[in-house]
């Protein structure tokens, strides 16, 4: 199969960074839950880890719970799924925004500290459930919200079928992955390589399409 060549995602360098001590705190946070463990972090260690004191964590954050919503915000902002349905070109060609979309995901979950923070999140939820309703209210649902969006403004106009969009998008992320993303949470493996990258998305585009859009043109755009 002869994929298209990657598409760039929408340019994330224009949203509004924190800055100052907040981001500090909040970088020093992530390392220190990746670190220790959601249950072992305490405030005191981010404060030191900031190069700051507690109380001007306590000022920003109200509590541990807080400080692990806020990081979950700040790790989950990278996916601006939302954005491709802004773009004039994903708006036309299905394939091209489910391109878009395809590599947001591989991007997010790329860097080994998403898997170690994801890895953390499911093997403490069980003593903390917070932490997963957490990542998935605050990161994971605004971000399928998007891909479902877009699903139904394809179908609004025309270029797929009437579906369950909910469940399509959950295939389509479930398409990517798959086979690149729950491996390396079991077995902590290295990343996949780019060629294993481009046949996944090319795969997922492909059967997609194959099954929901409404002119073979669009099916045989992905191969």
């Amino acid at each position: 199969m002869q994929g298209r060549s990657r598409v760039n995602t929408p340019d994330s360098s224009k949203r509004v960074r924190k800055t100052g001590k907040q981001q500090a705190i909040l970088d020093a946070a992530i390392s220190v839950f990746l670190e220790v463990g959601y249950e072992s972090a305490s405030m005191e260690l981010v404060a030191e880890r900031a190069a700051t004191v507690r109380r001007t964590v306590y000022n920003h954050f109200a509590n541990k719970e807080d400080l692990f919503h806020a990081v979950v915000q700040e790790i989950w902002r990278d996916m601006p799924v939302i954005m491709v349905n802004d773009d004039p070109l994903a708006r036309k060609d299905p394939d091209y925004g489910l391109r878009v979309i395809a590599n947001m995901i591989v991007d997010f979950w790329l860097p080994q500290r998403s898997v170690e923070f994801l890895r953390m999140v499911i093997s403490e939820s069980r003593r903390f459930p917070y932490l997963a309703a957490s990542f998935i209210e605050v990161g994971k649902l605004p971000a399928l919200h998007g891909l479902i969006d877009y699903i139904e403004l394809m179908v609004a106009e025309g270029h797929m079928k009437g579906m369950d969009t909910e469940l399509a998008a959950r295939q389509f992320v479930g398409l990517i992955n798959e086979p690149l993303l729950w491996y390396r949470v079991i077995d902590n493996s290295r990343g996949p390589s780019a060629k294993v990258i481009q046949n996944t998305v090319d795969a997922a585009i492909e059967m997609f399409l194959a099954r929901h859009a409404t002119s073979p043109d669009f099916s045989a755009q992905a191969h």
